[in-house]
Order: structure tokens, then sequence, then C-alpha cells
């Protein structure tokens, strides 16, 4: 089930964005060769944000639902169509649901117990949450005894620093704001944001 996330390396987390813009805002990314987005569920009208982009993209651009923190959480982003959850925290009562209903789960952790735990449940790939806190040493540490558990970094991240949690051992980087820049936003810059898309593509792609 985790196949669709396969070769995957950015997901852009959009939080909270206006619901006027969100739409604008994924065409914008997937004209710059991204491949998946995760909607938060903390945004307005969030179930509504997850079903339109699907159905926008459907086949073109994988959408998932972020911050889903309650079995309540995760039952709406899945009604939306979520192809993906991710959760800032370990609550295993959604890896278990999501588990249950095929549906690829991303739980956040910080420790590499919480790694194990959730790797224990069915998540095959966990999100390692804030990531900056721990850096790409400890990606390169755990991953000596825990290489079968994927990584997807997030928090704190940006252009210059990505590729080198992919190097330390990472599978995807996870990236808000340092991608999406609030001010393109607000301004309704698109082509800004898809350059932006485009430049940290090919910098997760350098050797």
């Amino acid at each position: 089930m985790y196949s669709k996330l396969q070769d995957i390396q950015l997901i852009p987390v959009l939080r909270k964005v206006p619901y006027t813009l969100c739409q604008e805002l994924v065409k914008a990314l997937k004209v710059g060769g991204i491949k998946a987005v995760e909607i938060t569920m903390d945004s307005e009208n969030a179930a509504e944000l997850i079903q339109e982009a699907k159905r926008q993209n459907a086949g073109e651009l994988l959408v998932g639902a972020g911050t889903v923190l309650t079995i309540e959480d995760c039952e709406k982003a899945m009604d939306a169509g979520a192809e993906f959850i991710v959760s800032p925290s370990l609550n295993l009562d959604v890896v278990r649901m999501c588990i249950e209903k095929n549906i690829p789960v991303i739980p956040g952790v910080f420790t590499p117990t919480e790694m194990q735990t959730a790797f224990s449940a069915g998540a095959e790939i966990i999100k390692l949450f804030p990531a900056s806190s721990l850096g790409t040493k400890f990606i390169k540490d755990v991953k000596g005894p825990l290489s079968h558990i994927q990584i997807m970094t997030t928090g704190g991240i940006n252009i210059d620093t990505a590729k080198s949690y992919l190097d330390a051992g990472a599978q995807i980087v996870g990236a808000g704001s340092d991608l999406v820049k609030k001010e393109w936003l607000q301004s309704e810059n698109w082509e800004a944001i898809t350059n932006e898309a485009i430049a940290w593509n090919k910098s997760l792609q350098s050797i």
C-alpha cells in the first residue's frame, strides 16, 4: 500500500492555506514537478480542500492529509479521499485504522523506541519531527539498527539542507513555509511558487 509513495522525495505541507487559493497553489506546485501534497487537517474546510484537490488532480498528484491527531480527524480525511495520512505524533489508534483501511500512514516520532513502535503497528514510513532538532547525524546513526524503517523528515528544513537529509538516509522530505513562501501565496505569485518547486526538486537530485 506504500507503493504510491515510492520515488516521491518531496512533499509540500499546505497548512492553513486560504480556501480560495488552495487549488491554484496545488496547480502551481504540480507544474513545478511536485507529485504529492499534504493538506493539514487544521486548515479551514480541510476535508473539502482534500476532496477538490483530489478531484482536480486524479492520477497526476497524490493528495494526503496532515496533522491527523485523532480518529475523528482520520475518518474525516479518509471520507474526503485522502490517499495518505500524516501525523506530527504517534497515535497507534490512527495507525491501526489506516492499516485496516489499506491507506499509507506516516506517524510522527522522535525516538528510536517510537520508530519501532510505529513500525510494529504497521507503519512502514515514519515522520521524524521536528527533524532539524535532531539533525542528519541522528538519521545516520539510527538507520544502522533500524534500517528496515523508512523515514520522512519534516520541520525546519530548507532548500539548502534538504538533500543532506536524503543523503543521511531519509526517503522523503516534507517542506512547509520554506517552499511555499507566505508572501508569494498572499500575492498569488504562482510562477514564483512553481519555480521554487523546480529549484527544490533540482537540489534534491544534485550530486
